[in-house]
């Protein structure tokens, strides 16, 4: 199912294992927060405003210190390409997988979050690939 913020400029498709949470909208639009039927797997869009012009290397950055030192995960797969970047690994008992970049010149950071229990990566590793590959910059 399709998923598109233009507001924010990113878009996605996901499986309909997930459903749209209606209430997670915020009135500006930012972002939006997916669940499975059971609420045991989260997926989480975001579009921030980037005022200071962060480069995405300063932003991967960031993004490992937070999962390390913030939420005490573990981070056991990086990707960097031009324009983006993933982290995945875990939080607790929780896998996470994390894709970032730059849309609308670089003025938004787009970031999709996708988290699930760990004995349930069988049942998710196609749901993440397909909602990883489709996460992209819409004009």
């Amino acid at each position: 199912m399709p998923y598109r913020n233009p507001q924010y400029g990113f878009a996605l498709n996901y499986p309909s294992t997930f459903a749209l949470d209606p209430e997670s909208v915020p009135d500006n639009g930012d972002s939006a927060q997916f669940w499975t039927t059971d609420r045991s797997a989260t997926v989480v869009v975001t579009g921030l405003h980037n005022r200071m012009r962060q480069p995405l290397g300063e932003l991967l950055r960031e993004a490992k210190r937070d999962i390390v030192e913030n939420r005490r995960g573990t981070i056991t797969y990086e990707r960097t390409r031009d324009g983006w970047f993933v982290l995945s690994g875990f939080v607790a008992n929780r896998i996470f997988y994390r894709r970032t970049f730059l849309s609308q010149g670089g003025s938004i950071i787009a970031t999709l979050w996708i988290e699930f229990p760990r004995h349930m990566r069988p049942c998710f590793d196609n749901a993440v690939t397909m909602m990883s590959h489709s996460f992209r910059a819409i004009p």
